[in-house]
């Protein structure tokens, strides 16, 4: 806990969220930068990291609840997130009702409507939260620099009638400068791991937005009030930055979170040219990469990267027809990508992720193998790729890919709950618009994709006995997952037994 004037205690949770948490695991980033605010105004802070301390999460919340204490509050994303918010919230509301339950995020952000029909929340907040925040917390301890409810960007609440009433959220990016963002609030900096290495990792922002405009992706609604759709930190606050968390907390990773950090490929290389010119030496990782700009990257470009640490980027390819990239906004072809992989594959010192979508409303059965092809293509041109397990469509209001899925008489999910159901991680959400035999064909490949590549292998070090037996599985069941993979076999597919027994092994260690 950080020392403050002591204006009142804040309680920050980030919850349990879906498998792939139990194996990567990043810094609680937003309710760190939500409490940036308010550690500066004097009110004490303590951050609880249910994918953390797993079943103890009631005793430990317990131990942090003090009479001062006036607020909790969670970081909220879509699907089994949610599940676990609820479930936090009512917790809190039974055993003290006079604290203020707030859920900030991306759920309350693009379905603000839903979130205060469960009586356990008293407000949302919607967009960037750090100065809605602060607001809130300055109104909740009537300090005389307050704005009344009406005037917060981005706050949901019920009036004394229960009527609900719902502010737009801010129209600018919120940028935090390093200096205050709260590290000190975490405890152990070693719970924080991707997979299975020693790596400590440190997520980072070097730009804010994004121009481009697929129409299944939340930043073109969440942006769509923001004139400059994306915006550089400065290269020295960048550097600054990295330099802080090194030095200071024993940073080795620098994880890019960035929605895409190459729209401008000279932001990219002044970090690098200054990470060399100071002789910072880390490892990077990009989050954000599009095919449509790794075609301008040069092989000296590649190398300049991998030099200087890179040796991870995730890139979006999410389909494998030209029909429906063209419906997405990608702004490239298949011809293109398969090029800029075996481009790709000249570097292996950069693993290269790559990103799907499968089940697209319009999509036919025969698009989704056209899909399938392309990713064996990519293995087998680039045999360190490593393949994310598919994701499926979620329309989320504002998005075109919403849009269109309504023409198909899609509803979405109207409760907490609905949403909470609403995991696209599990094979068992099925996309509503196909076919039995279609939904049946991307269950098949979900499943598959955990092990056609060589992810398990290459990035577990087996150092316990969860990881030793995925990497026993991942070596045995390759050849079989390839082959149902590569010819549609999708009978007696007794891995979802598996695949089902572990989920809930996961999350059922979460009561």
């Amino acid at each position: 806990m950080i020392e403050t004037k002591n204006m009142g205690g804040v309680v920050m949770i980030q919850p349990n969220t879906s498998l792939t948490g139990s194996f990567i695991r990043m810094l609680p980033l937003g309710v760190l930068y939500a409490s940036s605010k308010i550690i500066k105004d004097g009110f004490s802070v303590d951050i609880l990291d249910t994918r953390v301390v797993r079943s103890s999460w009631k005793e430990k919340l317990a131990g942090m609840i003090k009479d001062d204490t006036l607020v909790v509050g969670l970081s909220v994303m879509s699907g089994y997130s949610i599940i676990e918010s609820v479930k936090i919230s009512r917790f809190v509301k039974e055993k003290w009702p006079a604290v203020k339950v707030v859920w900030g995020g991306p759920h309350p952000t693009f379905s603000p409507d839903d979130v205060l029909l469960e009586s356990a929340i008293d407000f949302a907040i919607s967009g960037y939260g750090a100065e809605p925040f602060r607001q809130l917390m300055q109104n909740l301890i009537n300090s005389e620099q307050a704005l009344p409810f009406e005037q917060i960007n981005g706050l949901s609440w019920r009036d004394e009638n229960g009527l609900v009433h719902i502010n737009k959220a801010t129209n600018s990016f919120e940028f935090i400068h390093y200096e205050d963002i709260p590290y000190d609030l975490i405890e152990n900096f070693q719970d924080y791991k991707h997979i299975d290495t020693d790596e400590k990792v440190f997520p980072m922002y070097s730009v804010m937005g994004c121009p481009y405009k697929c129409s299944f992706c939340s930043s073109p609604a969440q942006y769509s009030n923001i004139k400059k759709k994306w915006e550089q930190y400065p290269l020295e606050e960048i550097v600054e930055h990295i330099k802080f968390v090194k030095e200071k907390y024993g940073a080795t990773f620098v994880y890019f979170i960035d929605d895409d950090s190459f729209v401008n490929l000279k932001h990219v290389e002044g970090i690098i040219d200054q990470l060399n010119e100071d002789k910072i030496k880390i490892k990077l990782g990009f989050r954000g990469a599009r095919i449509n700009e790794i075609i301008k990257m040069s092989d000296q470009f590649l190398e300049k990267l991998a030099a200087a640490g890179t040796n991870t980027m995730h890139i979006g390819i999410e389909s494998g027809s030209n029909r429906l990239l063209k419906l997405m906004k990608k702004n490239t072809t298949v011809e293109q990508i398969v090029k800029v992989n075996q481009k790709l594959a000249r570097h292996p010192e950069i693993t290269v992720f790559y990103n799907f979508i499968v089940g697209y409303p319009t999509e036919t059965l025969e698009e989704t193998k056209q899909t399938r092809d392309l990713i064996l293509r990519l293995v087998q041109d680039n045999p360190t790729c490593c393949v994310i397990p598919l994701n499926k469509p979620r329309p989320l209001p504002g998005t075109e890919l919403y849009e269109l899925a309504v023409s198909f008489g899609y509803q979405g999910p109207k409760t907490l709950e609905g949403w909470g159901e609403y995991d696209v991680e599990s094979s068992d959400y099925r996309v509503e618009w196909l076919t039995e035999e279609h939904n049946k064909f991307i269950r098949m490949m979900f499943l598959c994709m955990y092990f056609i590549d060589n992810k398990i292998l290459q990035l577990s070090k087996g150092r316990s006995l969860k990881y030793t037996f995925l990497k026993i599985m991942a070596a045995l069941y390759k050849p079989v997952a390839t082959f149902r993979f590569k010819y549609g076999i999708d009978k007696l597919l007794i891995e979802d037994i598996f695949y089902s027994f572990f989920n809930w092994l996961i999350k059922s260690s979460h009561p």
